[in-house]
């Protein structure tokens, strides 16, 4: 009994919240026995830091029931899974291989088809694999059938195949900005809204244009726009649409971002939880947001223990940026822990190995932890030769005009400079004050920059009480 319990209870801790939602809308049980049991796997979904026993009392051949039709449910709805079974389909018929039980089932589901699935065009297109299939073996009443529904179907086939084309120049514009700022991509909005919204397309063009969304509503730091519709996507997701966990992976980890916009970092902080539970190729990216809600908590013990525990998959990855972001998260959870020195030796080492990398992609978010490193440890004079020689001041230009951008690498830069005689008392608060003014309007980066400079406070003690005036001013100004 106890080790089924166990067996059952480590099942229903890897079930998600927007599962349970769905599963409690279609349960039909008349068993009490079953009610209870989903019931605290709804809770534990929703209290995972404090779980309650399922009670042992109920005959376990009950639990086990329960997990085979939660499992079957969920694959009954998972478009992966159907997009894995309609690639083993379109093998099969390629290869005149198609069982008459596999048939007869994609006979019905081409009869009944009612609604844009979500991999609508897979869908289509096996069945004109299917339909020459059937033509030259001159099964003409099934091909008639087939025939019907690719003639119906064709103009929604022609628009989603359209859409699916103009997602791809709407991704260049988005990406180009967003990595860039080469580019301007608001004039994707209302036809990305519309995709969206649409229930008359497929699945993966209506989700494609929410990723797309995503990243642009980032770009223009319109998180209100953005939060409008992952409302209507959690709706959604509750009722089993577009469901997959690698979707609703993304989705929790795309939602810690949102709400860290907005400051509701506990929120965020359970959503990160969630978002790390699969160990997939964006692991590494969840975990980067997860980690930096934790160190916003003050959580830093956490974070730099979940860091240590993932750094043995970087070697694994072969995606250069998350790469950098784990790094550099990394560095920066262990000089909050009280270990610059480390931070600092892990950053030369990374840095001598792949400097092109770095400086190529996420150079900032790397020498912002790095500089933190060497700031904590007063080495003023190495984070100045590091600056000049890998011309992050040049680098710095460009990068200020990016939405989310706050100027911590050039505070270190100018405080730097101060400590080493190179400015004086007035200049020191000029270039800070200044670099900060057109930012302390925005709520969100007003508390980065009185984190920034509480950080700092040390190394220009008697300055602070004049940079915050400074700064102050400028807030009720704008």
């Amino acid at each position: 009994m106890k080790k089924k319990l166990e067996k059952f209870a480590e099942f229903a801790a890897d079930v998600l919240p927007h599962e349970v939602a769905w599963l409690q809308q279609v349960q039909q049980f008349q068993d009490a026995d079953n009610r209870e049991i989903l019931e605290t796997l709804a809770y534990n979904c929703h209290h995972p830091r404090t779980p309650v026993a399922f009670r042992p009392g109920i005959d376990k051949r009950k639990y086990s029931n329960l997990m085979q039709w939660v499992q079957q449910r969920l694959a009954s709805i998972d478009v992966d899974k159907h997009l894995v079974h309609l690639n083993a389909l379109d093998q099969q018929i390629m290869t005149d291989s198609i069982a008459p039980a596999e048939e007869k089932a994609l006979l019905q589901a081409i009869v009944r088809y009612d609604k844009p699935a979500f991999y609508f065009v897979k869908f289509y297109e096996l069945t004109l694999s299917y339909q020459q299939f059937l033509l030259v073996r001159m099964r003409f009443k099934e091909h008639a059938l087939v025939a019907q529904f690719v003639e119906q179907q064709r103009a929604a086939y022609e628009l989603s195949k359209a859409t699916f084309a103009q997602l791809h120049q709407a991704t260049l514009d988005i990406t180009s900005q967003y990595t860039r700022n080469a580019t301007e991509s608001r004039q994707w909005e209302p036809w990305l809204l519309a995709t969206f919204y649409d229930d008359t397309l497929d699945g993966l063009n209506r989700y494609f244009a929410v990723v797309r969304l995503t990243f642009l509503y980032f770009n223009y730091s319109e998180f209100d726009k953005l939060k409008a519709v992952y409302e209507a996507l959690d709706g959604l997701l509750r009722q089993g649409m577009f469901y997959s966990r690698r979707i609703l992976f993304n989705y929790y980890a795309n939602s810690v971002l949102l709400h860290s916009k907005f400051d509701v970092l506990q929120q965020a902080e359970e959503f990160g939880y969630l978002s790390i539970k699969q160990k997939n190729t964006d692991h590494l990216h969840y975990l980067n947001n997860y980690s930096a809600i934790l160190l916003r908590q003050g959580k830093i013990h956490e974070a730099l223990a979940l860091m240590k525990q993932s750094f043995p998959s970087v070697r694994h990855t072969n995606n250069v940026r998350n790469k950098i972001g784990f790094m550099a998260f990394y560095i920066k959870c262990l000089n909050l822990n009280g270990q610059p020195a480390d931070g600092e030796k892990l950053a030369d080492s990374f840095l001598r190995d792949n400097a092109k990398e770095i400086l190529a992609h996420r150079w900032h978010i790397f020498f912002v932890a790095y500089f933190q490193a060497l700031v904590l440890q007063e080495k003023y004079d190495k984070l100045l030769r590091a600056c000049h020689k890998h011309h992050l001041l040049a680098k710095e230009a460009d990068y200020r005009t990016r939405p989310n951008y706050v100027p911590t690498l050039e505070w270190y830069y100018h405080i730097s400079r101060y400590v080493e005689n190179e400015i004086d008392d007035d200049q020191l608060v000029a270039l800070i004050g200044g670099s900060g003014q057109l930012h302390f309007g925005n709520p969100h980066k007003r508390r980065l920059l009185e984190d920034q400079l509480n950080e700092v406070k040390s190394c220009i003690p008697h300055l602070c009480g004049r940079i915050r005036s400074m700064l102050l001013q400028q807030g009720e100004i704008v």
